[in-house]
């Protein structure tokens, strides 16, 4: 009875940061390279199933580190992108155990491994930006490796999957033109679960929304509220899986219908005209077939040339 855990949750403080939240909707330069390293620490305590049913005592502390890397190409408004993130899983002494059996890394030690490795293209919609700022969004994830995908501290999916989006930002220019709004919409188009045809029949398919509402203190600080939403479509649920052949019950952390709900905020301070850091919080407000899982990241982004 597991969720999606910190590869989710670093990307959402990636891509939430507020000068990577707006700087997501442009692609400012020609033939620069930047790179980012960021660290997110994401404890929760329950799971949460349909209709307010609930299952406490299950502490989990995850723990990722993410290297980002950026390409502005040469191409006007083309960009190539890529992250990789390590993940630090721990469940607690006291927990409720996995069911039907315990995970390999519910152990109660910490567990360390590389995940997924994202690489895309992202393009900037150029004659508009004057007007909005708007860039589209193809990449796609693999695994890097067998990683476990079953137990409660199992580190990701372990699926394949190709992304499309957009992002789009802009300010109040020229009423408040230090407040700006940006926002991000993603869908994952994942592998199904092909051990068996059971499991096959379930949907992987997921959408992740972002929303900043930011405001620029100085002109190198900003802050901003946020929000993120997870919306699967389709999948198993905790309650349904009584109704489900043992092949599922046994892969059914690969296959829950996840949904989640996070509002906070984040602070970003731009130190020189290369180095940016970045500071965001998440705190889970709503979900189901996922845990009440909390976030809290910095983050480092640095302009090589």
């Amino acid at each position: 009875m597991r969720l999606t855990v910190s590869s989710i949750a670093t990307a959402i403080l990636l891509s939430a940061a507020p000068g990577a939240a707006r700087a997501q909707a442009f692609v400012e330069g020609e033939n620069s390279l930047s790179m980012g390293l960021s660290y997110t620490y994401a404890p929760s305590g329950k799971l949460l199933m349909e209709d307010s049913f609930e299952i406490p005592n299950i502490k989990i502390l995850a723990h990722t580190v993410s290297l980002d890397v950026e390409y502005d190409t040469p191409v006007p408004g083309l960009a190539v992108d890529g992250r990789l993130d390590m993940v630090g899983v721990k469940l607690g002494s006291d927990s409720f155990p996995h069911f039907p059996s315990p995970g390999p890394y519910d152990d109660g030690d910490f567990h360390f491994t590389p995940t997924d490795l994202r690489a895309g293209l992202r393009y900037q919609i150029k004659p508009i930006e004057k007007i909005v700022g708007l860039s589209l969004v193809a990449a796609g994830s693999i695994p890097t490796h067998d990683y476990p995908t079953f137990g409660l501290t199992a580190p990701g999916h372990g699926l394949k999957a190709f992304i499309l989006g957009a992002n789009i930002a802009r300010t109040f220019d020229p009423l408040l033109p230090r407040l700006f709004v940006a926002g991000t919409y993603e869908y994952a188009f994942r592998e199904k679960v092909d051990v068996d045809p059971e499991t096959e029949k379930f949907p992987r398919n997921f959408s992740s929304i972002s929303a900043q509402l930011g405001y620029f203190i100085t002109d190198r600080l900003e802050v901003d509220a946020a929000a993120n939403w997870r919306i699967s479509h389709g999948g198993a649920t905790f309650l349904g899986l009584t109704t489900e052949p043992m092949v599922v019950l046994l892969h059914h952390d690969q296959l829950l219908d996840e949904d989640f709900f996070l509002v906070g905020g984040d602070v970003g301070y731009q130190i020189t005209d290369e180095l940016g850091l970045a500071a965001g919080a998440r705190i889970f407000v709503s979900g189901e077939n996922t845990r009440n899982q909390n976030l809290f990241g910095i983050s480092a982004h640095y302009l090589v040339f």
